[in-house]
């Protein structure tokens, strides 16, 4: 009885008939193509930068400031920067960016290619999990004294994710709402539900035309992309400060395209955003 009213259609009107199902079928639903980030955006982005450097400070921050864009830093806490320039880092929390954890000592896996300069000490192949949970333990409750916050995201020290063989990720989500990776494109996806493994594509020595790209080709898939830093225009593993200061210049002049957030920020906008969507 349901395929009664069909049988009024002339043969004629079945082909555009069937041109109209399949183009219903094809059009994107509005949850497909509607963008998960504030303001309409088409792109979410961090800025990520590890190791506590004196370039962040003198370089990265001051621009990141000028355009009025937040980053996070990834502090290991016994590097120099850290003991000698504190009230620089509390100030730039103060000015709305992320002070993330990565760890006291820096520590990564001796037994990979070109770890000759890991210490002993900083090997995370002796580790036990009981070590790496109470460092990064240790580590909040440093960065909590220098910015009064209580949560924070991590990255990963050489992208290494065991600790004396043992995966971390389980007790790393214990202690902190996100983890940082690196990736070839950086992106990762709306729909990805794995975040303790959060993309970010490594900026050393790109020019500003390759950095901009990367969050170009982005806006089709709305993706959440994440950048990783070292030194800026100094230190080392560096990116050129006219490289940095372009990209942030493009970020801040099309804010219709980029939402620029820390990484607590948009992991926890994008958590949020999932849970809507599947409700």
């Amino acid at each position: 009885m349901f395929l009664q009213p069909f049988r009024k259609f002339s043969k004629s009107a079945l082909p555009a008939l069937a041109v109209m199902l399949a183009a219903v079928a094809t059009t994107p639903s509005a949850a497909e193509t509607k963008s998960p980030w504030p303001g309409g955006a088409e792109v979410a982005v961090v800025l990520t930068y590890d190791d506590a450097l004196d370039s962040h400070l003198d370089v990265a921050i001051p621009q990141l400031n000028e355009h009025k864009l937040p980053g996070t830093f990834y502090l290991s806490g016994a590097r120099p920067s850290i003991r000698m320039r504190l009230h620089e880092w509390r100030r730039a929390a103060q000015r709305g960016h992320e002070l993330g954890n990565h760890m006291l000592y820096h520590p990564c896996r001796k037994s990979l290619s070109n770890r000759s300069w890991v210490k002993p000490w900083q090997d995370l192949d002796n580790y036990t999990l009981e070590q790496f949970v109470d460092e990064v333990l240790a580590t909040n409750s440093m960065l909590e004294a220098i910015d009064g916050r209580k949560q924070r995201t991590f990255a990963y020290p050489c992208g290494d994710m065991t600790a004396g063989g043992e995966d971390v990720i389980p007790e790393l989500k214990k202690l902190v709402p996100a983890a940082r990776l690196f990736s070839d494109d950086g992106q990762h996806k709306i729909s990805d539900r794995d975040f303790y493994r959060i993309a970010s594509f490594d900026g050393a020595e790109k020019n500003a035309e390759e950095l901009i790209a990367v969050v170009e080709a982005a806006r089709e898939n709305h993706s959440l992309v994440g950048f990783m830093f070292h030194g800026v225009g100094g230190d080392y593993i560096t990116v050129s400060s006219e490289a940095h200061k372009a990209l942030v210049e493009h970020l801040a002049a099309h804010p219709e395209r980029y939402w620029v957030a820390t990484m607590e920020e948009a992991v926890a906008h994008l958590k949020r955003e999932q849970v809507r969507q599947s409700l």
